[in-house]
């Protein structure tokens, strides 16, 4: 019987301890959760400017983060939501790189070469539609820089910035701070392969 006893009472120990422990990790994987789907849409970006040889962006502005293709180096807010909106209801440009007088940013990468051979490789199916948004939890707020950069720039307002994925896979090395009521993440990202290089994440 005190045997008995003994072994339940270092259970009771062990779970008492363990559920915390538990109850931290759970709380440091929602908190992620921004982070996880950031490393996604970079690497889908990245894979999809790799096999479409053509730039792809992720474009950041204070509630989010959008993955499309590269259409304006110079994108504003505005054009962003009315971007978004037409996403929501299906509407696309045929070529989110086209401007209205024809010309194409990305000096017309996105076209399918043409050959007599008949044993020529075939072009990359392209997708022009492809975008994917994810707005961040309210209680979020986040800092980026870029290497080029002299300071972190806070994310709110009408700033938007864009991460461009080259058609060689390469991306500016990009550093973020995101913030959250329950934890700070701060990341680090290889230039070659949009993987996380660095993170520190302090939790309260």
């Amino acid at each position: 019987m005190v045997e008995i006893v003994i072994s339940l009472t270092i259970i009771i120990v062990i779970a008492a301890a363990a559920v915390p422990m538990f109850k931290g990790w759970r709380d440091e994987q929602i908190a992620r959760k921004p982070v996880i789907e950031l490393v996604r849409l970079a690497k889908e970006a990245r894979i999809r400017a790799m096999r479409e040889k053509r730039p792809y962006q992720i474009a950041f502005h204070e509630h989010g983060f959008v993955a499309s293709r590269y259409f304006s180096p110079y994108l504003q807010l505005a054009e962003l939501n009315e971007f978004l909106e037409r996403a929501e209801t299906g509407e696309f440009r045929l070529n989110p790189n086209q401007d209205d007088d024809d010309s194409d940013l990305d000096a017309g990468a996105g076209e399918q070469k043409k050959s007599d051979l008949p044993l020529a490789p075939t072009a990359p199916k392209l997708d022009n539609n492809w975008e994917e948004h994810y707005e961040l939890p309210t209680d979020t707020q986040y800092t980026l820089k870029f290497w080029n950069e002299v300071q972190e720039t806070l994310m709110g307002g009408d700033i938007v910035k864009l991460w461009v994925f080259q058609p060689t896979g390469i991306c500016v090395p990009l550093k973020l701070r995101l913030e959250r009521q329950s934890a700070t993440f701060d990341i680090e990202f290889n230039a070659l392969t949009a993987d996380i290089t660095r993170e520190i994440v302090d939790q309260r």
